[in-house]
């Protein structure tokens, strides 16, 4: 019995471990030692509000006999996945056994269990998207009629009826056990339901192998014994339970989790028979009001909630599960670090929060969760993790008024979930769309996601071993049908933009603006394709819609809670629109479309009201303090960043539509120079030395705070770039406009951000490959965080321009004080310069490992080298010992 592994039993909601006797006897009988864990939710009072303390539970557990050398196997039922999943985190036993332990979780079974992906909740699940899950939406709402509601205990604890789960639950047991089973169910709250999982363990230990003696007990029957407790009440009526769950798939689409009022403490009205049957509960300041109070309960109530969009991701509904882990990844990354609120100049007071981006490092991971058990090793959920956030706040309400959102309410959004939730919404704020309009809108926003994803692929083989279907072409399995893939799905989705410009819709909109960032394929470049082909015709879809979701937020009402969150929706998906109209600006011939928000709320130059305090040491230890800081103040740098690139692309249309014979006749251009470069040195004394301290310690820093830290870094010093870029005309004309103290001015900046590039791909380059998280998340094994960009373009092109800066600079200096007196000068053959072209074209390099990267590199390199072929062959380094 020493040498088999312990099964551990998590039992589902309202269960206890008497529940399980009869699998426990059985699988005592085939000789394993068998463990059935108390869930603490399980009667807790107060009520538990997340699932933490049963993963903690869980994972205690599975350590006494993991720390004593024995391997385990994990059984979950029905709500115990949830517990299973985040317990288990860090002790499989592969994981183990590089950290030369002994024991782990060898087997994860689901035993009618949710095998949730990460941001999934078990209540999230219940709004039916395929043909399937509407015909379980049908039973499920047979079995309510039958039924009832749930019943809910006098301090808000979710009861069941003896007599419904005697059917529901045990309906072919026998019924001396089913009435034991009944008299064991315990209440359970409901909070636990609506937290988000933060950890998929099927992705990493194995959750099931037929060699192994117990499964092929279990599968040819040698165990006759089955629990009493084989269907979760919860799952029989909302359709819970997960079926045939493939560890590389998602099956369902990712929903939000419950609004807040689902883990109120709060009273909820009581019925005839003393039970209580409001799924959400009473809020205090609605008490006075029973009208309001009925008003308040309905919204998001129901399973079919708009609300339920809000938080929505993608999964393998939309996408094959490696795709839709590469979106999810690359999407919750830079949705952290650019449209924040604390980023957002178009928010308003309605205060949004975005989901987390929870990336790390597999070391920082397994670090996190190697020891015992503790409140600090165990993964925070976002409940725990934002208690006293607040996502919307609106001015205090006047009595009789339906109250504003207020901390009662916290949802997690995301950008996606933002789109669904005003396209939900589209007729009421009268954006009639035709049922042709909708599927386009839908098909559009596929196919673009699709082509977005795809860029992350390695180009010289797939990343995982997910297939790469196109809908109903040929799959692809080899290095080059990858790229393939990707150029088949870029031409579609072109298409189907094209096809759908007649279409208003934010799904619409949002794919144009994706599609913009996405890298276009060497082939259509072949081809003339413009860049930002579309963008204008996406710009104006969202200025129409902006309009009609402002007078739909206008005629509810400042206290409208649909009201607030369509407001912060909006601001969120203009914001998108901003960044993309800001990008185009800077790097093609694209003008800005979209307003400059210096009038707005938050606009105006003055920085949040939440902005991090930029209270640091060029001396300080970087700690995990300091760490956990950095991606704060990345968003506030970020901030105020954008309102200099918006002074950069102005000043830059303003010189293209001015006399370029004879600037002296612009006297708007030579003030909008000087207010430029004074806004630029602001920026630069203010985060400058923050950003280099970043990079220079960027070895200690968590992935998070890397990402936050080099992308901002290497994209302030395109806006540098681009500023050169653009006053070289005048500087070099005949009637110069900049003083001499400008020039000089404007070459140490240059200087300074040429440095900064070449010292943060050094720094870069030399970090190893985190080959396991690139994985995980479906990137190229190779990718470095030079990579994780929405917009792979935007490195690319930063790295080109800087080497086109150190040669302009070494060559062609920017004013006439060169020694020779015909703008030209022979550099010092010995100098740094050299050195740092070689640095930065290695990180131009280093882009091709994924797809996107490969289109935008290689067409970079190919113009650098046509052009300065010589000397930048002269600078290259190998590092070949033969």
């Amino acid at each position: 019995m020493s040498n088999t592994p312990t099964v551990v039993i998590v039992p589902g909601a309202w269960h206890c471990p008497k529940h399980y006797k009869h699998l426990i006897n059985g699988l005592t009988k085939l000789n394993y030692e068998a463990i059935a864990v108390t869930l603490p939710s399980v009667n807790s009072n107060p009520l538990h509000t997340t699932w933490e303390q049963d993963a903690q539970a869980v994972r205690q557990v599975i350590m006494e006999s993991i720390d004593g050398g024995k391997d385990v196997i994990a059984i979950a039922h029905s709500f115990g996945g949830i517990p299973m999943s985040e317990g288990v985190k860090g002790l499989g036993k592969e994981v183990r056994e590089k950290q030369g332990l002994k024991g782990g979780v060898v087997r994860l079974m689901y035993m009618c269990a949710m095998a949730l992906p990460e941001g999934q909740t078990h209540v999230g699940q219940v709004q039916p998207q395929t043909p399937e899950e509407e015909e379980l939406e049908r039973q499920r709402q047979e079995l309510a009629a039958k039924y009832g509601g749930m019943k809910f205990t006098e301090d808000g604890a979710m009861l069941l009826d003896g007599d419904v789960v005697r059917d529901v639950f045990y309906y072919d047991c026998d019924p001396k056990d089913v009435d034991e089973a009944v008299e064991l169910l315990g209440t359970f709250p409901p909070g636990p339901l609506s937290v988000p999982a933060t950890y998929a363990a099927y992705r990493e230990i194995p959750k099931r192998d037929t060699s192994n003696t117990l499964v092929e007990a279990f599968d040819n029957g040698q165990s006759q014994d089955n629990s009493l407790a084989e269907q979760d009440v919860f799952a029989s009526w909302f359709n819970f339970d997960l079926v045939g769950f493939d560890s590389n798939t998602t099956p369902f689409l990712d929903n939000t989790a419950a609004p807040n009022a689902l883990t109120d403490s709060a009273r909820t009205a009581e019925s005839e028979n003393g039970t209580f049957t409001s799924l959400l509960l009473r809020r205090p300041d609605l008490v006075e009001n029973p009208a309001l109070n009925n008003i308040q309960n309905i919204i998001g109530s129901s399973p079919s909630s708009p609300i339920y969009l809000l938080n929505s991701k993608l999964n393998a509904t939309i996408l094959d599960g490696c795709l839709a882990r590469i979106y999810n990844t690359i999407v919750t990354s830079c949705t952290s670090r650019y449209i924040d609120y604390d980023c957002n100049l178009y928010a308003t007071k309605r205060r949004y929060e975005l989901e987390n981006d929870e990336c790390g490092s597999p070391q920082e991971q397994l670090s996190a969760n190697s020891s015992l058990v503790s409140n600090d090793n165990l993964p925070k959920t976002p409940s725990s993790i934002s208690q006293s956030a607040t996502s919307f706040s609106t001015p205090s309400h006047l009595p009789g008024q339906l109250p504003p959102i207020t901390q009662d309410f916290n949802q997690r959004m995301t950008v996606l979930g933002a789109v669904r939730f005003l396209d939900h919404l589209s007729d009421l704020y009268g954006n009639r769309l035709t049922g042709p309009a909708r599927r386009k809108s839908d098909a559009v926003l596929k196919a673009v996601l699709r082509a977005f994803s795809l860029q992350w692929i390695s180009p010289t083989g797939p990343s995982s071993d997910t297939r790469l279907a196109n809908n109903d072409s040929s799959l692809y399995t080899t290095c080059d049908s990858s790229v393939n893939a990707f150029y088949d799905s870029w031409f579609r989705a072109r298409t189907l933009i094209r096809d759908s410009l007649s279409v208003r819709s934010f799904r619409v909109a949002c794919a144009i603006l994706m599609f913009d960032g996405i890298s276009i394929p060497t082939q259509a470049r072949d081809k003339s394709v413009i860049a930002h082909e579309f963008i204008e015709a996406g710009l104006q879809k969202l200025d129409c819609l902006t309009g009609l979701v402002e007078q739909y937020c206008a005629n509810l009402g400042p206290h409208s809670m649909y009201g607030a969150i369509a407001e912060a929706s909006l601001s969120i998906i203009r914001w998108c629109g901003h960044i993309r109209d800001i990008g185009a600006a800077l790097t093609g011939e694209h003008v800005c479309r979209i307003p400059d928000s210096s009038g707005h709320e938050k606009g105006d130059g003055s920085s949040s009201g939440n902005e991090p305090a930029l209270t640091w040491s060029h001396n300080e230890d970087v700690n995990p303090d300091f760490d956990d800081s950095v991606p704060g103040i990345c968003r506030a740098t970020v901030a105020e960043a954008f309102r200099v690139w918006r002074h950069i692309v102005a000043l830059k249309a303003s010189v293209s539509t001015a006399d370029k014979d004879d600037f002296e006749l612009c006297p708007n251009v030579s003030a909008a120079i000087a207010s430029t470069v004074t806004a630029v040195g602001k920026f630069n004394q203010r985060f400058r030395p923050f950003l280099n301290h970043c990079v220079e310690n960027i070895k200690h820093l968590s992935i998070r705070s890397r990402l936050s830290s080099v992308s901002i870094t290497m994209f302030w010093n395109l806006g540098i770039f681009v500023l050169s870029q653009t006053l070289k005309p005048i500087i070099t004309g005949l009637s110069p406009i900049c003083s001499h103290d400008q020039i000089s001015t404007l070459q140490a900046y240059n200087t300074e951000a040429t440095y900064s590039v070449a010292q943060t791909v050094e720094r870069v380059l030399s970090l190893p490959l985190e080959e396991i998280f690139n994985l995980h998340n479906g990137v190229s094994a190779e990718s470095s965080i030079l990579s994780y960009h929405i917009t792979p373009s935007l490195m690319a092109t930063t790295l080109k321009k800087a080497i086109e800066n150190i040669l302009d600079t070494q060559f062609y200096p920017l004013c006439s004080l060169d020694p020779t007196g015909y703008g030209f000068r022979i550099p010092d053959p010995d100098a740094a310069w050299k050195q740092q072209i070689d640095i930065i074209m290695k990180g131009l390099v280093s882009l091709e490992v994924t797809i996107g990267g490969l289109q935008d590199a290689s067409v970079a390199i190919q113009e650098l080298m046509r052009n300065h072929g010589d000397v930048i062959s002269e600078c290259w380094s190998s590092d070949f010992e033969t």
